[in-house]
């Protein structure tokens, strides 16, 4: 679980994430699935340059804050992270709406190897199915 903190906490670090810690944390072919990508899209950004590029997006238009509430294990290979985040757009600085958004990490052989985001811990949980 450890891993997925430090990894969390670099990606979620602002003004800009701690590229490095991901590089060490994260596979090269990481995959990293969006609210938006699960929801419109259908798609994943693979790697950091993947990660860069949807950043590179969002942060066009919305300005956000997030920290980590906690991590929890869901089974032996993923861990839910709990993020709750703050929105404000970025021409308008008017606040958006804030989320108690979670990722569901998938950690194999001692790396990060994809990060799913939620809108919920619980749409999270949902999305995982039950515990055995």
């Amino acid at each position: 679980m450890e891993i997925v903190r430090r990894g969390i906490e670099a990606a979620i670090r602002r003004p800009k994430p701690d590229f490095a810690t991901m590089s060490d944390l994260f596979d090269p072919d990481h995959e990293f699935v969006s609210l938006v990508d699960s929801t419109l899209e259908g798609g994943s950004h693979r790697g950091m340059d993947g990660y860069r590029d949807w950043l590179r997006g969002v942060e066009a238009t919305v300005q956000s804050r997030t920290r980590l509430e906690q991590v929890k294990e869901i089974d032996e290979e993923r861990v839910l992270a709990i993020t709750p985040t703050r929105h404000r757009g970025r021409s308008s600085g008017v606040a958006l709406h804030e989320e108690r958004m979670a990722a569901v990490v998938t950690v194999r052989e001692g790396k990060i190897i994809r990060t799913e985001v939620y809108r919920s811990p619980e749409e999270a949980l949902r999305a995982v199915g039950p515990a055995d």
